[in-house]
C-alpha cells in the first residue's frame, strides 16, 4: 500500500492539470529577441521579491499541488513607460513542492522532478525567459500581451500570454501562463496519457497531464 501510495505521489506531483486535452498556451518556434533601443530605461529584476510558481492537479483526482522555482535574476528595459524588452533566468536545482506531504515523499518528490525523465536539472540547471515583442492591449486586470522564448532543458519554445504592468517607483509584472510540458521535451508519462480512461482502472505509474501553470511575478528597480 505504501508503495501505491508513493507512486501516486509521484504522479502527481507531475505538473497538470489535465490528462487527455490540454489547455495550453501555443507553442511555435523560437522568434528573434526584443533589443532595448537607446531610449529605454533598464530596471534589473530584484530576485528576492520576486517569484514563480507552478500549480497542477493529478488527473485521477488526488488533489491540487503547488511549487516553487527561484529566480537568479533578470531585467525589464522601458520606454515611454511601456517594456520593449527583458528576460529573467530560473533556478531549476531549486524546484520544490509545498504541499503538506510528509518530509520522506517531498524528498522523494523533489528528486523525482530533477531527475532525467523530468527536467534533467543536472545537465539543465536553469532555465530562461526572453521577450521578443510587448504590446499595450487591456483585458480586464491584464494591462499587456507578452511574446517571448522559454527555454527549458534543451529546447527554446515561442509562448504569448497576458499580463499585468504596473510601472511607478519600479516596474512590477505578473502574468499566469500554461504551457504544455510536451512541447519542451519533457515526455514523462506520455505513453499512459493514451490509456485515457482506461487509466483509472489500470494505473500504474499514473497518467500525468501534459499542462503545467507558472504563476510569474516579477519586481524590478532602477
Amino acid at each position: 500500500m505504501k508503495k501505491n501510495t508513493f507512486i501516486i505521489g509521484i504522479a502527481a506531483i507531475a505538473l497538470a492539470m489535465g490528462s487527455c486535452g490540454s489547455n495550453a498556451t501555443e507553442a511555435s518556434g523560437a522568434d528573434s529577441v526584443a533589443q532595448a533601443d537607446s531610449t529605454a530605461a533598464t530596471y534589473t529584476i530584484d530576485a528576492t521579491s520576486s517569484a514563480l510558481g507552478w500549480f497542477g492537479t493529478h488527473s485521477v483526482g488526488t488533489g491540487d499541488h503547488s511549487g516553487t522555482i527561484s529566480i537568479i535574476e533578470g531585467s525589464l528595459s522601458l520606454a515611454n513607460g511601456n517594456i520593449t524588452a527583458g528576460s529573467f533566468v530560473v533556478d531549476m536545482t531549486s524546484i520544490k513542492c509545498t504541499d503538506s506531504l510528509p518530509a520522506e515523499y517531498l524528498t522523494k518528490l523533489h528528486g523525482h522532478l530533477a531527475a532525467e525523465d523530468f527536467f534533467n536539472t543536472a545537465k539543465f540547471p536553469t532555465a530562461k525567459f526572453e521577450i521578443t515583442q510587448c504590446e499595450v492591449k487591456a483585458d480586464g486586470d491584464n494591462t499587456h500581451f507578452i511574446s517571448g522564448n522559454l527555454t527549458l532543458r534543451d529546447s527554446t519554445k515561442n509562448i504569448s500570454f497576458p499580463a499585468k504592468v504596473t510601472v511607478a517607483d519600479g516596474v512590477t509584472a505578473t502574468a499566469k501562463v500554461v504551457i504544455n510540458r510536451l512541447d519542451w521535451g519533457i515526455n514523462y508519462d506520455k505513453d499512459n496519457m493514451s490509456l485515457a480512461e482506461a487509466a483509472q482502472k489500470k494505473l500504474k505509474n499514473g497518467v500525468v497531464s501534459k499542462d503545467i501553470t507558472l504563476n510569474i511575478s516579477l519586481t524590478a528597480k532602477k
